[in-house]
C-alpha cells in the first residue's frame, strides 16, 4: 500500500516533520530507518535548507553516493558494487520522496542496477539434502524454505500458534510490506513439523535464533555435502520450481508476498533457460 503523506501546511522542521509525517502514515520501522539515513546523508552533503534544493545540488549527490562504490573486478566485490548500487538508488528514490513532499519536483536519472544472478537448486541437489542431514531441525529448515519460498526474517518470526499441521498451512504475519498472507507446505514437511513442534518448549517460535545464527548454518550444511546453501537460494528455488511445474504467475507472486508481479517475473528467464536446453537436444 502507498504511504499517503499529505501536503504540509507549515513546515517548520523539514527532516522532523518528514519523519512525523511517514510514522503516522503507517511507514514500517525499516522504511523510516532508510529514509532517515538517506535524508540525513543528503542534509549533510548539500548543507544547506532544503527547500532551497536545486538540480544541482541533487545531481553532485547522486555522483557522491554513486563514487563510493568499489572499482574491483574480484566476484565478491562485483556482487557488493550491486548492492551498494542498489542501496544508491533506494536512497536516491527516499531523497525524491521528501523532496516533493517539501514541494521541490526534480526528475534526475536514477543509477542503473545490474540485475543479481539468480541461483537455484537443481534436484540433484535436494536429493543430496535429503541423504545426509540427519538432524531433524536442519531438515525441517530447508524444507520449509523450499516449500514456501519464506524470506529469513518470516521464517524466523514464525509462532506455533500460527501453524496448522492439518491444514498444512502456515499465516505469515511479520511480512516485507506489512500485509499478512498464508504460505502452505508439503505432506512430508507436515510429519517433521509435527515431530519437530512436539519436542519445542519453553518457545512459541518456530526457530529461536537470529538472521545471522541462520545464513552461517545453512552455509555450514551447505559446505558438508558441496552445495552453495543460502536462505536467498532456497527462496529462488521454490519460485523457479512452481513455474516449473505449472504453477500461475500471479499465484507464485502471492505465494513469494510480492507487490508488483514484475519482481515474480525475473524467475522465468530460468524457465526460457529449459526450454532452450531442450530446443537444443532436438535440434542440435
Amino acid at each position: 500500500m502507498k504511504l499517503q503523506l499529505g501536503k504540509p501546511d507549515i513546515i517548520i522542521d523539514p527532516f522532523n516533520d518528514f519523519i512525523t509525517a511517514l510514522t503516522i502514515a503507517g511507514a514500517s520501522d525499516n522504511t523510516i530507518r532508510l529514509y532517515s539515513i538517506a535524508i540525513r546523508d543528503f542534509l549533510d552533503f548539500i548543507k544547506k535548507d532544503p527547500r532551497y534544493t536545486t538540480a544541482q545540488d541533487l545531481n553532485k549527490w547522486i555522483m557522491n553516493i554513486l563514487s563510493r562504490n568499489t572499482k574491483s573486478k574480484n566476484d565478491n566485490d562485483i556482487e557488493k558494487r550491486r548492492k551498494k548500487a542498489v542501496t544508491a538508488r533506494h536512497y536516491i528514490i527516499a531523497v525524491l520522496r521528501f523532496l516533493k513532499w517539501l514541494g521541490i519536483d526534480i526528475k534526475p536519472t536514477l543509477p542503473r542496477v545490474r540485475r543479481r544472478e539468480i541461483r537455484a537448486l537443481s534436484e540433484e541437489d535436494i536429493k543430496k539434502i535429503d541423504e545426509n542431514l540427519r538432524r531433524l531441525k536442519d531438515k525441517l529448515l530447508i524444507h520449509l524454505m523450499l516449500d514456501t519460498g519464506l524470506r529469513s526474517k518470516e521464517l524466523l518470526s514464525i509462532k506455533k500458534s500460527d501453524i496448522s499441521i492439518e491444514k498444512r498451512y502456515i499465516i505469515v504475519r511479520n511480512t516485507k510490506n506489512g500485509e499478512e498472507r498464508i504460505v502452505f507446505f508439503t505432506e512430508d514437511t507436515a510429519k517433521m513439523l509435527a515431530k519437530y513442534i512436539k519436542n519445542l518448549k519453553d518457545t512459541d517460535l518456530l526457530f529461536n535464533m537470529s538472521y545471522h545464527a541462520l545464513y552461517r548454518k545453512l552455509k555450514r550444511l551447505g559446505k558438508k555435502i558441496g552445495i552453495d546453501l543460502r536462505p536467498h537460494i532456497l527462496r529462488h528455488t521454490f519460485a523457479t520450481q512452481a513455474i516449473r511445474k505449472g504453477m500461475p504467475l500471479p499465484v507464485v507472486q502471492k505465494l513469494l508476498g510480492h507487490k508488483d508481479i514484475r519482481t515474480t517475473q525475473i524467475y522465468t528467464h530460468l524457465i526460457t533457460e529449459d526450454l532452450q536446453e531442450v530446443y537444443k537436444k532436438v535440434f542440435g
